[in-house]
């Protein structure tokens, strides 16, 4: 059964074609793999170049205790839509088959990548509390080559107020190692903020 994703990884396959990050040295990150949907098809676009996509998640939506503006707490949310079904289940269900995912089912902020790890481009649709953001941002920024992109998922929507208060405040304190800035919109109106590093 196809698992579906949330985010509208078309958009973000296609800026990555428009970039031309596949071109540049590293591997794909991302930081909040949900159900796999948005890993399989990062895997698939990313196989031919011969990189790997590092999938980083917990796999247990009860562990995010953000809440929205409305008191909702975001593991709620994700138990909603997963209707019952295993969270990793589904995730091993949708990458099966794809033997470029490498999957940490961690808590980001325990995540230790090998030295010498790096990145072309990273996405960070994880736990919604500022400070997971800003660290998401940190463990992927630090370790991207330059040309390289993040996307941050969630800026500017309601729901989420304080991933909006990180991509602003990182955006602001990493300026001058900023190229450019790109919005897409995607899925639900929901907006991805990409940094590409210079």
């Amino acid at each position: 059964m196809p698992v579906e994703e949330f985010v509208g990884y078309e958009d973000l396959i296609r800026f990555m074609e428009e970039k031309r990050l596949c071109a540049l040295k590293g591997d794909i990150v991302e930081i909040g793999a949900y159900m796999g949907g948005g890993t399989a098809k990062l895997a698939a676009y990313v196989r031919p170049y011969g990189k790997k996509v590092y999938a980083v998640d917990t796999f247990d939506p009860r562990l995010d205790d953000t809440r929205g503006k409305g008191g909702v707490r975001a593991g709620d949310v994700y138990q909603a839509f997963l209707n019952g079904r295993s969270m990793l289940e589904a995730y091993r269900e949708a990458t099966r088959g794809l033997d470029n995912v490498v999957t940490l089912q961690q808590d980001s902020r325990q995540v230790a990548f090998r030295r010498g790890q790096r990145f072309c481009f990273g996405f960070v649709d994880g736990c919604h509390q500022q400070s997971y953001v800003e660290n998401d941002f940190r463990l992927i920024w630090t370790r991207l080559v330059p040309g390289g992109a993040v996307g941050l998922h969630d800026y500017a929507f309601d729901d989420w107020p304080e991933v909006t208060t990180a991509v602003d405040g990182l955006i602001a304190a990493h300026a001058g190692e900023i190229g450019e800035i790109h919005a897409l919109t995607g899925k639900h109106g929901i907006v991805t903020i990409i940094l590409v590093k210079e």
